[in-house]
This record gives structure tokens, C-alpha cells and sequence, in this order.
């Protein structure tokens, strides 16, 4: 992701918590790591594996995230915005709670390809991740798409962030954050 020392990153749907070490790694003691996820049993399995260790867990819907506006340097998806209810509300809310020229890194170790031969179907031409249609769903949003992988054996995506317009800055969360295991509230860190 091309993270730095003492930088704040999430790990949006982040499951049991698999990247938090990794994350972790490349933000240092000093920066901020927290995983958000949808499911309290994907949140006591991070816990059961440890991956507390490596940062915050957040119960919290990915789609309204109880942050406050650039609370993070960074934000990690891995195979999430093909579920998510509304896609293009999704990137507009990550790119909310990103900082200027903030990360986003969406990421699947399987390409698209891959997958749908998985599934037994041909590729989806309406596809979100599909190259034509994720850059302008991404520039609608206000990210700016600077690299786009699908590969057999991954896909990856990395787009920055915009300015926060006055419509988003002026939005605040709209309930506390559940913190299942962390060190202090999510977005304040600094």
C-alpha cells in the first residue's frame, strides 16, 4: 500500500483479520491500525487468532462508518465492495473518512476471471471490479485511480483521495463506534 511509520489505516470487512499483521507492519508501533467488520463472529475469530495484537477491531457497517471525516491515511478492502448494498455510496463514505491524498487499496487474490470460473459462469460485463466500469464508479466518488491489476491470481486496485468537500466535512457520525478490543477511540488517534 506504500504505508508509512505512524500512519492510521483500516481494514474495511476485514473478516478475521488476516492483513492486520501486514498493515501493521508497514504502520509501525506508532501508527494506527483498526479492522471494521459487519459480524460479531468474523470479530471474536480475529480475537481467537490474536490479530487484536496487531490493532483496534470495530463492529461497524463499512457503508456508514462512525468516523469522523479523515480519520484515516489509508483504507484496505479485500474482496468487499462486490457485497456491499450500494457500491458507489461505499467508495463516496471511504473516501470521507480518508485523508487528501489518502490510499484506497481494493484487493482479491483471485481476478475476476478466476472467480467466475470458480462459480461456473462467464465474466459479468456489469461487474463492479471490471476495469470500465470501477474507474468511473471511482472518479464519481472522487478517487483517482492510479493502478488496476486483474491478474489470474489477484486483483488489486489503488486509487487516492480527493479534498474533502464542505458536504462531507460537515457530516459526523451518526452513533459511537463499538470498539470489540482497542486502545483508545477510532479517529482520534492524533
Amino acid at each position: 500500500m506504500g504505508l508509512r511509520p505512524g500512519q492510521r489505516v483500516l481494514d474495511l470487512g476485514c473478516g478475521t483479520g488476516r492483513a492486520l499483521p501486514a498493515l501493521r507492519a508497514q504502520v509501525g508501533v506508532d501508527g494506527m491500525v483498526s479492522g471494521v467488520d459487519l459480524t460479531p463472529a468474523m470479530l471474536r475469530a480475529a480475537l481467537r487468532e490474536g490479530r487484536d495484537a496487531d490493532g483496534q477491531l470495530l463492529l461497524a457497517d463499512a457503508c456508514r462508518l462512525p468516523l469522523r471525516t479523515g480519520a484515516a491515511d489509508a483504507v484496505f478492502s479485500a474482496g468487499l465492495i462486490n457485497h456491499v448494498p450500494d457500491p458507489a455510496a461505499a467508495l463516496r463514505e471511504w473516501a470521507r473518512v480518508t485523508t487528501p491524498d489518502g490510499v484506497l487499496l481494493l484487493f482479491h487474490p483471485s481476478g475476476r476471471a478466476e472467480r467466475a470460473a470458480r462459480h461456473g459462469r462467464p465474466l459479468d460485463p456489469d461487474d463492479l471490479t471490471a476495469e470500465e466500469n470501477l474507474t468511473p464508479a471511482l472518479r464519481v466518488a472522487g478517487w483517482h485511480i492510479e493502478v488496476y491489476e486483474d491478474a489470474r491470481h489477484h486483483f488489486l486496485a489503488r486509487a487516492t483521495a480527493p479534498a474533502p468537500s464542505s458536504e462531507h466535512t460537515a457530516r459526523r457520525p451518526r452513533h459511537p463506534p463499538r470498539l470489540l478490543y482497542g486502545r483508545g477511540p477510532v479517529g482520534d488517534h492524533r
